[in-house]
């Protein structure tokens, strides 16, 4: 059996019969709120962020540049050209 047709405009005629306005009747609000929870969890990521980047500077192994190792560098080979044939 096939699902009956939904009126697109019936939430809107539904809220008029109740008296209520169709920006009341949305599920949430947009603005001040919103903006609030996303500065907050910003906020609360920075202030967590923060202490655990000082943590991981404390017990970072310290570097002595007269013991570090490095890579020694070697100039690339160069091909040998062919030899023209005489």
């Amino acid at each position: 059996m096939a699902a009956p047709i939904k009126d697109q405009n019936s939430n809107e005629r539904r809220a008029a019969n109740d008296g209520v306005t169709t920006t009341e009747a949305r599920q949430g609000f947009r603005g001040k709120p919103v903006l609030i929870v996303l500065l907050a969890g910003l906020i609360l990521a920075l202030v967590l962020w923060i202490p655990a980047e000082w943590w991981g500077h404390s017990i970072e192994p310290a570097r002595d540049p007269a013991t570090e190792t490095t890579r020694p560098t070697t100039t690339p080979a160069q091909p040998e050209q062919p030899r023209p044939n005489p």
